[in-house]
């Protein structure tokens, strides 16, 4: 066999990408019992947490409230909660002491959802209350919701989407015209080459593992996974996720782009660099190697997911999607929670669209 060489640096092809600003995920701020963020459409979305310092009756809380409003001209908002509906048909919604809504409990991701000027009435009573209170038909308990920063949470989102001074604010109402602005969201252009089924031989991947940052990191069950990304003439591709450590819930991995030339003074073995991304998963930090956590692959779509949980609950912790454009893996969605209260709603951070680019589809016809 060839022998096998690891280069630390890109790709010549990968360093000729297309320009394109790098994605900029939102921050996610923290506001008493309630965490808000944006992403960069100037979508946002406030959701409740468990009361940092207990208290009271808050033994029943059992699910977060989220508030979702966008930015856009069609200004969708909407206030759903998640929790197990069971055998309940409907619901009642009280601040304060006062019923501020009640309307039936259906199947689903969102047994409850209020929306359109339902919603805002609820956000009034919100942005003005110390607890909200959801029951059930027979006055049961479905959760209990401390209300402490939620309307700094939701002054945050008018700031954010400048309707602060507006009158479609929330928080900060003022009488200036709110003058929407069409979010800007980025296209990715993607040139994917032809499908292929050619990956590193088993040897070339050990060889692999001991020049890796992850020799010292494996132990007990690990498992690399190998597959087929792209031909183009006699360039073949490969994606490798290296097993990097595990823990209880969260399996790391390094993820490495192969190249395989073929040419007719015989062929050249394979080459490895580690993974580009226009954005570094959050899990290995910027200014290292990538490093990807409950790694999946969709090989239709050549899309990369990693999905990092900060404990087992899967209540806090961050996940990113990113698309294969043909020399490095794009940032298309992009959602955190950093607060590990119970908020099983992560907020979205960042959004893009990817198509794939008239150059990639004239070359297969």
């Amino acid at each position: 066999m060839p022998p096998i060489s690891f280069i630390a640096g890109v790709f010549a092809t990968i360093a000729a990408a297309t320009t394109m600003p790098a994605a900029q995920p939102g921050e996610i701020r923290t506001f008493g019992d309630w965490a808000v963020g944006c992403d960069n459409g100037g979508n946002c979305q406030a959701v409740s947490l468990e009361p940092e310092a207990g208290g009271s009756g808050y033994g029943d809380w059992d699910g977060p409230v989220s508030i979702v409003r966008t930015a856009g001209s069609d200004d969708i908002f909407k206030i759903h909660i998640s929790f197990e509906p069971k055998d309940m048909d409907r619901y009642q919604m009280i601040v304060d002491g006062q019923l501020v809504d009640t309307g039936p409990i259906v199947q689903g991701d969102y047994p409850i959802e209020i929306v359109g000027e339902d919603a805002r009435k609820v956000a009034a009573a919100i942005i003005k209350g110390k607890r909200l209170a959801l029951r059930g038909p027979g006055g049961e308990n479905i959760t209990l919701i401390s209300l402490a920063g939620s309307s700094a949470a939701l002054r945050y989102i008018d700031q954010k989407q400048d309707r602060a001074g507006t009158d479609t604010a929330l928080v900060a109402k003022g009488s200036r015209t709110f003058q929407a602005v069409a979010p800007d969201i980025p296209m990715i252009m993607v040139d994917q080459w032809d499908a292929a089924d050619l990956v590193p031989e088993t040897n070339a991947i050990i060889a692999l593992v001991e020049d890796s940052r992850c020799k010292d990191e494996r132990y007990g069950l690990v498992e690399d996974q190998v597959y087929p990304l792209s031909r183009r003439g006699n360039r073949f591709r490969a994606l490798v996720l290296i097993s990097c450590g595990s823990g209880a819930y969260n399996f790391s991995s390094a993820p490495y782009v192969g190249e395989y030339i073929e040419s007719q003074d015989g062929p050249s073995g394979w080459t490895f660099a580690p993974a580009e991304f226009d954005r570094q998963p959050s899990w290995g930090g910027e200014g290292t190697d990538p490093l990807l956590v409950n790694a999946g692959w969709d090989e239709q779509d050549q899309t990369l997911s990693s999905y990092g949980k900060g404990r087992g609950l899967g209540d806090c912790g961050s996940a990113e999607n990113y698309v294969w454009d043909g020399d490095m893996f794009r940032l298309t969605d992009a959602s955190a929670m950093p607060e590990c209260r119970g908020a099983y709603e992560w907020i979205t951070t960042w959004r893009a669209k990817y198509s794939k680019s008239p150059t990639a589809i004239s070359t297969k016809d």
